[in-house]
């Protein structure tokens, strides 16, 4: 393979990744703000924690540092147009609840909602932060998941032929899986 040598940060390289939009109550607006973050992973099963990176310049980051507490939305493909103007619109400035008519569900164990619009949705609160360069690593543990009925399998692996997973492709495009492109390779001879 023929390659060529670039400077950081000039090729969206470690994309696609899964987009994660995060809700935080904003109190004194009494509403919920919601941003995507492209940069998001798993960081422990035991106990369950998951990593969110945020600017401290934003919002959000400010709202999650106010609150303790957020959710973790996971949204179909065709909602793509959803997360864009998520982050596009500063809730600073803006109420994007109701300027983009969002409908919520209530929580189980966190006061902040999550979107109804997710195929999953996840309840944190925030055990640590750790900053790194110019971003914060943001680490929720997960107290309760909420997935549609029929978007995970008996394992809990997301159904790729009902679900459509949206997936951040850089420079403001999106892309999803192809359910025929799973493989599930043979184990290893032992």
């Amino acid at each position: 393979m023929e390659r060529k040598s670039l400077a950081p940060g000039s090729s969206y390289f470690y994309y696609p990744r899964l987009v994660c939009v995060i809700g935080v109550r904003d109190e004194a607006k009494q509403t919920t703000n919601f941003a995507p973050v492209a940069w998001s992973t798993p960081l422990s099963s035991h106990p369950p924690l998951f990593g969110v990176c945020l600017s401290p310049a934003t919002y959000s980051h400010h709202l999650v540092l106010a609150t303790g507490e957020f959710t973790l939305n996971f949204l179909p493909h065709g909602e793509a147009g959803v997360a864009e103007q998520l982050g596009r619109l500063s809730g600073k400035r803006v109420d994007k609840v109701a300027q983009l008519s969002l409908a919520l569900e209530g929580g189980e164990v966190i006061a902040t909602p999550f979107l109804a619009v997710a195929y999953a949705a996840a309840e944190c609160t925030l055990v640590e932060r750790h900053q790194f360069g110019d971003q914060t690593l943001l680490v929720g543990e997960v107290l309760r998941v909420h997935v549609g009925a029929d978007a995970c399998d008996d394992n809990g692996v997301v159904r790729l032929d009902r679900i459509r997973p949206l997936l951040y492709l850089g420079s403001n495009r999106y892309v999803t899986t192809d359910a025929a492109t799973v493989l599930q390779p043979s184990a290893a001879p032992g």
